[in-house]
């Protein structure tokens, strides 16, 4: 208890019987807990070095307040562990570079069960073969929302080609499709009583499923359709067949309303940005997740800092958890 804030054992024993105020010298304390008193003055060293103890005139010093400074020494743990998990994004992103090096550098691409496929063009070219394959399924997963309308006229084609088949189709998106008033997508996609879609408040990443037995995924996250690996091993496929489902059973249908806030206040993407936040992902993950701007993320972050009275994002994300929000 209190180690990770760099308090040991006795620094803290020492620190409490400070804090009942009821010794006056070092030698006098350390008889009471049965220490050497050198043992007592490093631990009154350790407490000054936190800024939790002030050396004064006394023996043992002036007390900081400790709703300020344990406070402070929070907000520094706080900041340290933000840190780290910017550490850790620089390293993820170094390292999925390094893998999609190797991946480039394949002949081929191909490995029993994978098939890579990079370069846009020729990722929209296996989009419309697969279109013209699908023979009884055709679900996806479609994350971004309007904040970026790349994908909103191929995946309108590719949609109106399977179902004019006769292929189920089903397709998953983010919540602020539902705000948006500059594409016709959600209009378009009404229409169709055969073309079921439904929304939720975030999306990990861009799937495609076509008759349970092949799926595509971006090989980047941040440039869905640059690149794709085809995945045919019946294991995998399976997997990102229940993730779909599970997806489409929490989700909300298009030509509903959609949810209203809880009973905190929130709205469904607020609550789910404060998921998101309190696991470490940054603005731009959280973007591509909710489907609207960094403008946007940034903006909502503000707000639930100042509603829940934090000073930094990792504070926003503890006290929402402490409050049940999360």
């Amino acid at each position: 208890m209190l180690q990770r804030l760099g308090l040991d054992r006795l620094t803290r024993v020492v620190y409490t019987q400070l804090i009942t105020g009821r010794h006056r010298e070092a030698d006098e304390l350390a008889a009471h807990l049965g220490v050497p008193a050198d043992d007592v003055r490093t631990a009154l060293e350790r407490l000054a070095q936190l800024d939790l103890l002030r050396p004064s005139g006394e023996d043992l010093g002036e007390l900081v307040d400790p709703r300020l400074a344990l406070r402070a020494l929070l907000l520094r743990q706080m900041s340290g562990i933000e840190d780290r998990l910017r550490e850790f994004e620089e390293d993820r992103a170094a390292a999925t570079a390094l893998i999609d090096r190797y991946v480039e550098a394949r002949p081929g691409g191909r490995e029993p069960g994978f098939e890579y496929v990079n370069g846009q063009v020729a990722v929209i070219d296996r989009l419309h073969e697969l279109s013209r394959a699908a023979d009884t399924e055709w679900l996806a997963l479609l994350p971004d929302g309007p904040s970026s309308t790349s994908w909103l006229e191929p995946a309108r084609e590719l949609h109106r080609k399977v179902l004019a088949r006769g292929v189920a189709n089903r397709a998953v998106t983010t919540d602020s499709v539902r705000g948006d008033t500059r594409v016709a997508l959600r209009t378009a996609w009404e229409a169709e009583p055969d073309c079921r879609v439904r929304t939720v408040p975030s999306l990990p990443v861009h799937l495609l499923l076509v008759d349970r037995s092949l799926a595509l995924l971006p090989t980047d996250p941040r440039a869905p359709w640059h690149g794709v690996v085809q995945i045919t091993v019946p294991g995998v496929v399976e997997a990102l067949n229940s993730l779909f489902e599970r997806f489409w059973e929490n989700a909300v249908p298009l030509g509903s309303s959609g949810p209203g806030p809880d009973e905190h206040e929130l709205s469904p993407r607020e609550r789910e940005l404060l998921r998101l936040m309190a696991r470490g992902l940054n603005d731009e993950a959280i973007r591509r997740r909710l489907g609207v701007s960094l403008r946007t993320v940034r903006r909502i972050v503000a707000d639930l800092c100042a509603r829940l009275g934090a000073a930094s994002r990792f504070e926003a994300g503890y006290q929402a958890a402490r409050r049940g929000w999360i």
